[in-house]
């Protein structure tokens, strides 16, 4: 993988980690699933993160305004975010090769699951985490 590529998908998962919920992490992997996931949408990967209604497909985003969207442009590496997503398309993808939205997704989908798995590895190690501290206390006590 291109040195490039990899900055696009460090940036893309710093910011699934720090400005997505669970559950909006859900949604986006269905938005993406479903193939309505676009570039060009209120509720692109950024847009999904604050959107207050159901996730929608490429619309034209410019002729009205988006306020829950200009509320996730301000959230912490949206900028970042947005411009590599953007990138995912293009990055490694030639004229013959799949189309932009359709690479995009190919590629943030096994992303979104990634961080779903270490959000339940890291839920499962604090379970066992307070479970030790409690036999630990237990032990302790008289």
């Amino acid at each position: 993988m291109g040195s490039q590529l990899r900055e696009h998908k460090r940036a893309i998962r710093r910011f699934l980690r720090t400005a997505y919920t669970d559950e909006r992490l859900t949604w986006l992997l269905a938005h993406a699933r479903s193939g309505k996931l676009a570039y060009r949408s209120c509720c692109c990967l950024v847009g999904a993160a604050t959107a207050p209604h159901g996730l929608q497909g490429e619309i034209k985003i410019f002729e009205s305004v988006h306020p829950h969207y200009l509320v996730a442009t301000g959230l912490a590496g949206a900028d970042e975010a947005e411009r590599a997503y953007c990138a995912l398309g293009y990055v490694a993808n030639s004229w013959l090769s799949l189309p932009r939205e359709g690479l995009r997704r190919q590629r943030l989908i096994p992303m979104i699951r990634a961080e779903m798995r270490r959000r339940e590895r890291l839920a499962g190690s604090k379970v066992e985490s307070a479970r030790s501290r409690a036999e630990a206390a237990e032990m302790i006590a008289p």
